[in-house]
């Protein structure tokens, strides 16, 4: 009888996985956010963004970092 691998990927480690510049419509979803307010996070700085024309992206390498230094550790 096999033993299941029970481990799961943070939601950093899937993000960081990706191998391409995301977009809104991407990362949006996985964020649990609104296009609109990750927009908005994006405009006013608080998450790293790339604008390309009048495109926004997001490096996969960034957001895992940024996620990891906001997550709340078991005290």
């Amino acid at each position: 009888m096999q033993k299941h691998n029970s481990y799961h990927p943070t939601l950093a480690e899937r993000i960081e996985a990706m191998d391409h510049a995301m977009t809104v419509k991407e990362l949006a979803p996985m964020l649990r956010l609104s296009s609109t307010s990750l927009y908005n996070l994006a405009r006013e700085g608080e998450i790293p963004s790339i604008r390309i024309g009048g495109s926004v992206r997001f490096d996969p390498h960034a957001i895992a970092v940024w996620l990891r230094a906001r997550e709340c550790s078991a005290a």
